[in-house]
């Protein structure tokens, strides 16, 4: 018996590219905003965006999954691609990870794009 798995949904992976492209502009002054300040190790830190699905929600693994759309997918697109050659231009690091959600109605996991890699500021 053979499993069905859906192509993915172009259009959203388009939305989701979209995303990720326009994360470039706020990257630098988002950085600059919170390298210096008093929350963990002076200058240290990491700046997180959340992925949203069509009504401005957190992206979940299982709507992403039910549009055929997997974490691989999401890193291959256009606008990670342009966020990561920003960051690594900007010598800092990005990532895209699944973080724990919710286990009702069933485990769930939110998309979260992740920049850090920052060196302390000269106040450190």
């Amino acid at each position: 018996m053979k499993i069905a798995v859906a192509p993915p949904n172009v259009s959203f992976i388009s939305t989701l590219s979209d995303q990720l492209s326009g994360m470039v502009s706020r990257v630098e002054d988002d950085v600059a905003r919170y390298a210096d300040t008093a929350v963990g190790s002076a200058g240290g830190g990491f700046v997180i965006y959340y992925l949203t699905d069509e009504n401005g929600e957190p992206l979940k693994d299982v709507t992403a999954s039910d549009l055929g759309i997997g974490l691989k997918d999401i890193t291959e697109t256009k606008g990670f691609q342009q966020l990561r050659a920003h960051c690594e231009g900007q010598n800092l690091k990005v990532r895209i990870d699944e973080h724990f959600y919710a286990n009702d109605p069933r485990p769930t996991k939110i998309y979260r794009v992740i920049v850090d890699g920052w060196q302390p500021g000269p106040s450190a």
